[in-house]
């Protein structure tokens, strides 16, 4: 491979690494790290070494080192090296006259040493001063296997740390995040246009949105030296989501890629959850260059049969697979860490009762989301009895009673406003008025819903007179309604009954008082 080679000093190439030795002067131990790059290890290998000068900026007395290996041929010759042996100068002269960035010098410096070197901590390797094979290693996540990527040679004189120079490819995958009950709803036939503050590593959403996503790769800066590039994105949605197939499109540095089977054109392997955008030879495509991104945009249906409500969440994750080695046949292959993004929805539950608290049945809930436009969508309730058996879905949240339910959970929802209607009313109670509410919620692509609460419509503090008890965990907000026995006529503020009973018998009691006296007096006469 072709990576990060240069001659350094005036005996070794500095190969597919760019070093930063420090040149202070140094004990005969000190230390080799490396700026790792993530998914890789890295190996070192002891061709040569030598004792330090006084200024600590030159070795003298060079001899093999430990891990040379066991037969070096150079130029027409070959030697049988034996570490701490002294080392004959015509090799340095050689070492020194290699080219740099090219496949021949890989190639010889791998096989001037031998075994599997020594892995180079995060925190540094102790080593004695000298000169040193390093090997970058790329480790398959999907296989328990590395594939070495380059070797290159440095001289230690004192703490080294080594920076990888040639390019690596990114990716990145992100979803859209939006309140359609205050924001303008987003235009899902151009997912390109949406607006990038938008964009994140969470969000959430009803059940049977389609939610949009956008998968970025950025092309690795060593791509010039490919003839046959090629590049793969590939996605796993998880759970809880359905791929809209039809909705993926690719654009390659912001113009949009043709799907076929030519050079530079893509083609797609999908099933209901996962899919593959495949580049034979990106190289053939004129927008392709280092740096350039290749976004893949495309739906998926928030599923409510296998959705999973609250902080569990529905995760979704992707990678890019790519070409790594310019040289040769060109078909290795290295894979990008994965990338997620999770989906996140809530639900309200209710329970009817009466005023003593005990299950209320005869009762029925519309539960109904305002959207920006105007207008407003029902939301699907499961209902149950008091002992909580499932008694029927309604798909538009419009059902009539049937007379056993006392529990009403209408699930996935997103953040947003919601009207809570009693549609039907126990006989003999009254019928509550509607209470409007709004969903607050913020989450993070850790997987966390950080907050979860009720809030009135202008995002105030809520103040209707429903309760609701929250937790963000479960995604869950629960309130109780209370109906309160029908009044007996006349209504309040009447003057009531007993005064008439009062009255009457007052009436009455006169009555046989008058009559009890006239008798009197008839009889007197």
């Amino acid at each position: 491979m072709k990576n990060f080679k240069k001659v350094l000093a005036l005996l070794v190439a500095v190969l597919m690494i760019a070093a930063s030795v420090s040149a202070l002067a140094a004990p005969v131990d000190t230390t080799l790290s490396v700026n790792a790059v993530e998914g890789h290890k890295y190996y070192a290998f002891q061709l040569l070494k030598g004792d330090l000068n006084d200024a600590g900026d030159k070795l003298s007395n060079v001899v093999w080192g430990d891990d040379a290996a066991a037969s070096i041929t150079y130029g027409d010759k070959t030697v049988a090296p034996v570490a701490g042996e002294a080392v004959p100068e015509d090799f340095l002269t050689y070492l020194s006259g290699l080219a740099s960035d090219s496949q021949e010098t890989a190639d010889t410096i791998t096989a001037m040493v031998k075994g599997d070197g020594t892995e180079i901590p995060a925190g540094g390797l102790t080593v004695k001063t000298g000169y040193y094979v390093v090997k970058d290693a790329y480790v398959d996540p999907t296989a328990d296997q590395e594939t070495t990527l380059s070797t290159m040679m440095c001289e230690i004189v004192g703490p080294t740390t080594l920076t990888p120079k040639a390019g690596t490819t990114e990716h990145k995958k992100e979803v859209a995040d939006i309140n359609d009950s205050t924001e303008v709803a987003l235009d899902l036939t151009d997912l390109k246009g949406i607006d990038s503050s938008k964009w994140d590593d969470s969000a959430d959403y009803d059940f049977g949105d389609s939610v949009p996503f956008k998968l970025t790769t950025t092309i690795a800066s060593d791509f010039a030296k490919y003839d046959n590039y090629y590049l793969a994105v590939n996605d796993n949605l998880l759970n809880g989501l359905k791929l809209n197939a039809s909705s993926i499109v690719v654009y390659v540095d912001g113009v949009q890629a043709t799907e076929g089977t030519g050079d530079g054109e893509y083609t797609v392997t999908a099933t209901e959850t996962t899919f593959k955008v495949e580049f034979t030879k990106l190289n053939g495509n004129t927008n392709a260059a280092a740096g350039k991104e290749v976004v893949v945009y495309y739906t998926a249906t928030l599923d409510a049969a296998t959705a999973t409500i609250g902080e569990t969440g529905n995760w979704n994750e992707s990678f890019a697979e790519f070409s790594n080695n310019p040289n040769g046949d060109q078909q290795g292959k290295g894979h990008t860490p994965k990338d997620t993004a999770v989906v996140f929805t809530y639900k309200t539950d209710v329970d009817k009762i009466n005023k003593e608290r005990q299950p209320l049945v005869g009762a029925e809930f519309t539960l109904t989301k305002k959207l920006q436009n105007g207008g407003t969508v029902d939301v699907a309730v499961v209902k149950f009895t008091a002992e909580g058996v499932e008694t029927t879905k309604v798909a538009d949240g419009t059902s009539t009673s049937e007379g056993d339910a006392t529990k009403f959970s209408f699930k996935g929802l997103d953040d947003g406003i919601y009207t809570l209607t009693e549609t039907v009313t126990p006989d003999g109670y009254n019928t509550i008025d509607p209470v409007t509410f709004q969903i607050v919620a913020t989450h993070n692509g850790e997987g966390h819903i950080t907050d979860l609460d009720v809030k009135n419509e202008d995002g105030t503090a809520f103040t209707g007179n429903l309760e609701f008890t929250k937790s963000a965990p479960q995604g869950t907000l629960a309130t109780s309604v209370i109906n309160q026995s029908g009044s007996t006529l006349p209504s309040t503020g009447g003057i009531g009954t007993t005064i008439f009973y009062v009255a009457g018998g007052i009436l009455v009691l006169a009555a046989v008082i008058l009559l009890v006296t006239k008798r009197r007096m008839n009889a007197d006469d």
